[in-house]
């Protein structure tokens, strides 16, 4: 508790965390409101699938792009620019649900922007913490950040979804042919629009908040910037940070544990990321009578699981050895819980096992960003976050894609299937030296500035 103290007396740090607090808040209803908007224009999982993938396709390019500028300009200007584009965005939603112009076709632009918002703010944002703490309050720091954003995800889904449901009728819409087809019910009810354009209008206010609080920060001059451009090749801007990239994407394929939990983490996404995010809105929508509620009470229990994992990770020191079996065994357990959440009919029983998934997931998180943090050096470390981002949400649009299109032949076994490959591959990974061999690092020669 000690180390939680001494970083709540940074204004520093008390300024970024609440940044990142009013951000997550913003993803958060993101997470309820754009499939439900899909699910209210169309009924159709293909449709949501296309959309949430078309929102995660920038990840691959715009997140290594974001990695090289984060290591070359400023952090904090990058995020603050992303604040910026996901508040315009939200207002626009907003305005053209309460006008009545939105239609699928202009859901797809916007979701690409707020994909390439996304991809900027997240390199940046994990890359600029070292410079706010010093290494020895890098993983209480961390815990606090991940709580945070677990925590906004408690209240974000649920208030979205109540939000929905306040204003949505009771009436169901009459079968249609995609109901006779899949026994999947349209979510149309023009009432719950009102809500929507509630939600997105907050997204709207809790990106300002966060872009105020970032221009309060209190920075040293970026030297870590100027000596990265300061590297061999950087004749031009453009050609030095292509250059940084490629030499991100060497480092961590060097560094053979890294790249191994890499690879983990891009299967275990491609796995998971469909059926969840695509999947669980279905399921809400067709087997559960809460409808839009539902929805945001499962996505918020498994964010008050990973907010008690994030917790669990700050207040406990990890295991010296045995940290690579030890995130292994968390992949295995989560495997186990998905494969069963297609049969789910009961709201309660589905937000359980969500809880028991957020608190693996919370705890690994904290362990897997303190590991990479101190053993990266500074000059790489945006760079190698950038690369973390890709490995974790680079595969969603394929993943979105091709579930949507999968569900529509049977959702239950969707999550089967993907529980089971999850395990495998992580039983796969275990057997792997470098793995088994992995422990927490000493910090890196380079300090942060402060």
């Amino acid at each position: 508790m000690h180390g939680f103290r001494q970083l709540l007396r940074s204004r520093n740090f008390r300024l970024l965390w609440g940044a990142g607090g009013f951000s997550a808040i913003g993803d958060q209803f993101d997470f309820v409101a754009f499939p439900w908007l899909v699910l209210l224009l169309t009924g159709d999982p293909v449709a949501v699938g296309t959309v949430i993938a078309i929102g995660n396709a920038p990840t691959v390019f715009f997140m290594l792009l974001g990695g090289g500028l984060v290591d070359r300009f400023s952090p904090r200007l990058i995020m603050q620019s992303s604040n910026l584009l996901r508040l315009i965005l939200g207002a626009v939603l907003a305005a053209l649900i309460l006008t009545g112009r939105i239609d699928l076709w202009l859901i797809y632009p916007l979701a690409l922007l707020k994909g390439l918002a996304d991809a900027l703010y997240y390199p940046a944002q994990g890359a600029l913490l070292p410079r706010v703490v010093s290494q020895d309050q890098l993983r209480p720091a961390n815990a606090m950040v991940h709580t945070t954003f677990e925590l906004s995800g408690i209240v974000g889904p649920a208030l979205a979804g109540a939000l929905i449901a306040l204003f949505a009728n009771n009436a169901g819409p009459a079968p249609d042919t995609l109901t006779t087809l899949t026994g999947i019910r349209p979510a149309a009810d023009t009432a719950a629009l009102t809500g929507l354009a509630i939600v997105f209008a907050a997204i709207s206010l809790v990106f300002l908040f966060s872009a105020l609080l970032l221009t309060a920060l209190r920075l040293p001059p970026p030297a870590l910037d100027a000596a990265a451009a300061a590297e061999p090749g950087a004749e031009t801007e453009t050609a030095g940070i292509l250059r940084s990239i490629i030499q991100g994407i060497r480092f961590v394929r060097a560094d053979t544990a890294m790249f191994t939990l890499f690879l983990l983490i891009a299967g275990v996404e491609l796995l998971v990321e469909g059926p969840v995010i695509v999947g669980i809105p279905i399921l809400a929508n067709s087997k559960m009578p809460q409808g839009a509620l539902a929805l945001g009470i499962i996505a918020s229990a498994h964010a008050a699981g990973a907010l008690t994992g994030s917790g669990l990770a700050g207040l406990l020191s990890p295991p010296q050895r045995r940290l690579g079996l030890l995130i292994v065994a968390l992949f295995t357990i989560s495997g186990l819980l998905i494969m069963p959440f297609g049969f789910l009919t009961s709201m309660l029983l589905a937000a359980a096992i969500a809880l028991i998934i957020g608190v693996s997931g919370g705890y690994f998180d904290v362990l897997l960003t303190t590991w990479i943090q101190l053993r990266t050096p500074q000059r790489m470390l945006g760079r190698v976050m950038s690369l973390l981002m890709v490995a974790t949400v680079g595969l969603g649009p394929a993943s979105s894609l091709i579930s949507g299109f999968l569900i529509k032949l049977s959702l239950e076994w969707v999550f089967v299937g993907s529980g089971a490959l999850i395990i495998l591959l992580a039983l796969i990974t275990a057997l792997r030296p470098e793995i088994r061999a992995m422990q927490m690092p000493a910090p890196p020669p380079e300090q942060p500035d402060n």
